[in-house]
């Protein structure tokens, strides 16, 4: 079960008026934190959720708000997908209503306008959006880095680059440029946020074509991949997080100290290649500050604006 599944909702009750008064004195006194009017939820259990898990919470707590035939869409459905995200998660949740003239708003809930392309599946009771029309329509609303880090999560998880381009097609024309330019950028050979943040900033820097994923294959077959190439320049990047020599899942049973012993060897072999001429590194702290990579890549002998 997930954990914004386990947590236990607190909702007032007209009726009962003592109990809901006692809920806001706990709320007060810090036990509980209200997660939308009228609704509670324990301050323990609220404080060890991420952002993505408060925010299926707050879907929970705004059922009883929702329309007959509502479908939960955009931010709220990108929380089922457990799609990645670069800002915070919003406090609004978001679900479409077929047959609307115009979309509506409550505290913490908006309810738009519009037809949705469903998963087949429900969360709650209530069915939200496919992952693709869930992320071409997050992607005309954001910007360009976050669109292009929610295709490629679409692409590694099936969704496929023609289905997107057919959705865009029929999307309509707010965030279209945006849209199309970061359906130029994304690739499914992205494998990870940091790899879809960096490609989506080096566009913006201009700088030239990388191939993703490239291999390096040695006189002994062994491969070498790394995560960009540029082969007019001779330039290697890689885009390094901690999560590489920390995530258990990532280390397969090394230390943190074994990881780095065997990256950098690996880095020696590839910087011993007669056609790589530099070897980049870039982390979150770069693409978070497009000033600061400009300044890395140019220092590097990367060419970008």
């Amino acid at each position: 079960m997930h954990p914004a599944n386990a947590i236990a909702l607190f909702r007032t009750n007209k009726l009962e008026r003592a109990a809901a008064r006692q809920l806001q004195r706990r709320k007060l006194a810090g036990e509980l934190v209200r997660v939308r009017h009228g609704v509670y939820v324990e301050r323990s259990a609220w404080d060890a959720l991420d952002g993505l898990s408060r925010h299926l919470v707050r879907m929970r707590a705004a059922l009883p708000l929702l329309r007959e035939g509502a479908v939960w869409s955009l931010d709220s459905a990108a929380a089922i997908f457990g799609a990645p995200r670069l800002d915070p998660w919003p406090e609004r949740v978001h679900a479409n209503v077929l047959g609307l003239e115009h979309d509506l708003r409550r505290a913490g809930l908006t309810m738009h306008a519009g037809s949705s392309l469903v998963s087949g599946r429900r969360f709650h009771g209530v069915e939200y959006t496919d992952l693709a029309q869930t992320t071409i329509e997050l992607a005309r609303r954001g910007p360009l880095a976050a669109a292009v880090v929610g295709l490629d999560h679409a692409l590694r998880n099936g969704v496929t680059h023609e289905d997107l381009e057919r959705l865009a097609l029929v999307a309509g024309p707010w965030g279209a440029v945006r849209l199309e330019h970061a359906l130029e950028i994304c690739d499914v050979r992205h494998e990870s946020v940091g790899e879809s943040y960096f490609a989506a900033r080096a566009a913006e820097l201009g700088c030239p074509d990388m191939e993703p994923q490239h291999e390096f294959v040695g006189v002994d077959g062994a491969v070498d991949r790394v995560d960009f190439w540029l082969p007019r320049q001779g330039i290697v990047i890689e885009f390094d997080g901690r999560q590489k020599y920390e995530d258990p899942a990532m280390l397969h049973g090394r230390s943190g100290s074994e990881a780095l012993w065997i990256e950098k060897q690996r880095e020696d072999r590839i910087r011993s290649r007669r056609e790589v001429r530099r070897f980049v590194r870039v982390h979150w702290a770069h693409c978070a500050d497009p000033e600061r990579l400009r300044t890395h890549l140019r220092q590097h002998g990367v060419p970008c604006r």
